[in-house]
């Protein structure tokens, strides 16, 4: 069975809203509270797997021995989404991200990887023993860069189309311009397309999406929020942000890989999985959280 593999984090957020961020030294009480999933490696398997029209999702992860690490497989489970491979170990707790959203749903967000950062050989020899069947697959920098980059020389030798989400944005690896080169499609926003380029894009996205292109990868995508996407592959676009009134914007970008995949998956042309997934991401910050927010098949 052919199908897509999500190799990466899986936390548990905790999100605050409230007027304004604090000031350092300085406690304040949030307007509310809420406990979700989280970790782009899950938000990306949870967006692939509700917009997928075959049950045809994996996600490779590993988690504490927990009551977080418990959610999580329990949850993942409800989605439809293969966790046989999902890990459970004693020696670190499940990975846990603090949010604070302010006023404009502008967003801070602090992260303890916690188990992901144990994502390593064991994860790579699974995915090795499965490349035969496996067409996309797609990775985050939430977990070790060097798991990333043995994954991307697998997908590389076998065909398999990779999407690389380069955040948290890291050079920590030797090789990093092999790495770029790897990559099929590489979705960086702006802040991660800047680092990469060590220069500022205001004003000039297309051309710093190029800029990219130009260090390896195939196919480029800025994502910039209500500014729309930049890409860069065989021709150069702008695509427009679809108009909503954005609640929460948490997680649109894993919702945006996870719509493009499914369409990769499909063999789609590119202008119309890019469409789509701008559509699927616009949707998810209808609704509060990461993953609970992600529109199902039927509502896009």
């Amino acid at each position: 069975m052919n199908r897509i593999v999500i190799i990466g984090s899986a936390n548990i957020d905790i999100t605050h809203r409230g007027e304004r961020f604090p000031s350092k030294g300085e406690t304040l009480f949030s307007d509310y509270s809420y406990i979700s999933l989280g970790g782009k490696g899950l938000n990306q398997a949870v967006a692939t797997s509700r917009l997928s029209k075959k049950k045809n999702v994996k996600f490779i992860g590993v988690v504490g021995n927990d009551a977080f690490g418990e959610k999580i497989n329990n949850d993942l489970l409800k989605e439809n989404i293969d966790i046989s491979d999902l890990k459970i170990i004693n020696d670190d707790i499940t990975g846990n991200a603090i949010i604070y959203i302010g006023s404009g749903n502008n967003n801070q967000i602090s992260v303890y990887p916690g188990a992901n950062s144990k994502n390593g050989d064991s994860e790579v020899k699974i995915f090795s023993e499965m490349a035969d069947t496996i067409s996309v697959v797609m990775l985050q920098q939430e977990i070790p860069i060097e798991t990333n980059y043995k994954i991307l020389e697998i997908a590389r030798s076998k065909n398999i189309v990779t999407i690389l989400d380069p955040g948290p944005p890291s050079k920590d690896i030797n090789n990093f311009d092999n790495y770029l080169n790897l990559v099929d499609f590489l979705t960086p926003n702006k802040h991660e397309a800047e680092f990469i380029l060590g220069e500022k894009i205001e004003g000039n996205e297309l051309g710093a999406a190029i800029k990219i292109k130009n260090m390896g990868p195939k196919n480029v995508i800025i994502t910039l929020g209500k500014q729309g996407i930049v890409f860069s592959g065989k021709e150069n676009f702008v695509l427009p942000a679809s108009k909503v009134n954005a609640v929460d914007p948490v997680g649109s970008g894993d919702c945006f890989n996870g719509a493009l995949a499914t369409k990769i998956y499909q063999n789609a042309p590119i202008k119309e999985g890019l469409d789509y997934a701008i559509r699927a991401s616009s949707l998810s910050t209808l609704k509060q959280g990461a993953s609970q927010s992600f529109p199902c098949l039927e509502d896009i």
